[in-house]
């Protein structure tokens, strides 16, 4: 029997509005399937063990794309709670399964630990069944990717529209790039990057571009 540290995370989804995540992992869990199955996949080890899940570490990466060092501050967070209680630290290594989901900032820092005599245990990530239903994560990421492709093309058809009939209705003169994201924001478009909060700087870039485009 053993004490055990969950350690669960996920990226960002600008588009769909999923940008914060509950510090509790419980709750964590109802709002994102990926936390949701990871957590199934350490509980499910720790039973195993017969051991003890003395403490559970959420993280939400910064960008939606890309491993960032925003995610040490976390590890780092659940390695304090390791050494406090001598227990192994647990999260489902993505990356042993062909590679994807890779975050070799994650992988580093998870390293780290374990050369300051922290254990640190990879788990597979392997289909399961979660909420009684079957749960690839494969399949899950594989889907997230097509449904951000479809976000990106209608980004990049719907946005410079609805940024043009914004600027047609907003008179040249100062202060137009703030009256501008104003209404952009009222009317809940997202930006070309998929944010969803327009700024005077993102409005003018934008028209830049949209300009530069139509010159070409």
């Amino acid at each position: 029997m053993g004490a055990f540290v969950g350690f669960y995370w996920t990226f960002p989804v600008r588009w769909a509005g999923f940008l914060n995540l509950p510090d509790d992992a419980a709750r964590a869990a109802e709002a994102s399937r990926t936390i949701a199955y990871q957590r199934a996949v350490v509980r499910k080890q720790v039973d195993w063990e017969n051991g003890a899940l003395i403490g559970e570490v959420v993280a939400m990466e910064v960008s939606p794309d890309r491993g960032t060092s925003a995610i040490e501050g976390d590890v780092a967070r659940a390695g304090r709670l390791c050494r406090e209680a001598k227990a192994t630290l647990l999260h489902v290594d993505f990356h042993q399964n062909g590679g994807w989901r890779p975050h070799p900032i994650l992988s580093e820092a998870l390293s780290a630990l374990s050369r300051i005599a922290v254990p640190v245990l990879g788990l597979p990530a392997d289909e399961i069944m979660l909420d009684r239903r079957r749960f690839d994560p494969a399949e899950h990421f594989s889907m997230w990717r097509v449904q951000e492709a479809e976000e990106r093309e209608r980004r990049r058809r719907d946005v410079p529209v609805a940024l043009a009939v914004a600027l047609s209705e907003v008179p040249n003169e100062r202060g137009r790039w703030k009256a501008v994201a104003s209404l952009l924001n009222e009317r809940k478009v997202p930006t070309l990057g998929g944010g969803a909060h327009w700024t005077a700087e993102n409005v003018r870039k934008a028209t830049k571009a949209a300009e530069r485009v139509a010159d070409t």
